[in-house]
């Protein structure tokens, strides 16, 4: 089964487009410095769990830096393959997310989702000097908040069944289902997957997506049209 289109939106999915487009431009960017200029981007960039464990918060401009890596690691990746894997799921379920929550409230729920995915990851390996990198944090959380607002909406998805290749839709929870126990699956294993930062995204999206939805107005009270007094007399005669 290989998900090809999530729910459609009613208007543009900008915020979701726009993330997309900067990854990649990051990603070529990295392909322009070569192997070792890449590496020294993940090792300034990438956010550092041993750095980060013992900050302390605010007590210069080193710290400052050191706290940005927890969102300029979003845009850096370690591959094509790690790239695509995460801009696909992003377009799948950023799209119809996007359309719910509005493309501000989108933004920086993602931001949020990316924040706290990678303090889970510091709070599990405090002494990893491996720099974390890649969107997947952000994006499980998208995912977590796409399973609390759209869990029933279809995934449009290609099917290879008996010789044969079908399209059918599948609720949202069944793949997102498969996912969450992917990466317990994968948190079971072990491995250089930062399965911690997705596990943690996911429950901070599932948990906090309500915080950024938007509040909409009470629908007007119609006011009823009181009856002439004339016309009421006209009527009893």
């Amino acid at each position: 089964m290989i998900p090809i289109r999530g729910a459609p939106g009613t208007n543009w999915p900008l915020v979701t487009l726009g993330l997309i487009a900067v990854n990649v431009a990051v990603y070529l960017y990295q392909l322009h410095l070569g192997p070792q200029g890449e590496s020294a981007l993940f090792l300034k960039g990438g956010a550092v769990a041993a750095k980060l464990s013992q900050l302390k918060l605010l007590s210069s401009r080193q710290s400052l830096w050191i706290l940005s890596t927890m969102f300029s690691s979003l845009f850096l990746h370690g591959g094509w393959v790690h790239l695509l894997g995460n801009m696909w799921f992003l377009w799948l379920f950023g799209e119809g997310l996007e359309d719910d929550l509005g493309h501000l409230h989108f933004l920086g729920f993602y931001f949020f989702s990316g924040f706290f995915a990678c303090l889970a990851h510091v709070l599990a390996v405090g002494r990893l000097s491996a720099p974390l990198i890649g969107a997947s944090g952000a994006i499980s959380g998208v995912l977590g908040g796409y399973l609390m607002r759209l869990p029933q909406s279809p995934i449009r998805t290609v099917v290879f069944w008996r010789l044969k290749v079908e399209t059918i839709n599948i609720p949202a929870f069944v793949w997102l289902g498969l996912w969450l126990a992917l990466q317990f699956y994968g948190l079971r294993r072990g491995g250089t997957v930062a399965w911690v930062a997705h596990l943690g995204g996911f429950i901070i999206g599932l948990c906090t997506v309500s915080l950024f939805t938007p509040v909409k107005s009470p629908a007007p009270v119609p006011v009823k049209a009181k009856a002439h007094p004339g016309r009421s007399r006209a009527k009893k005669k």
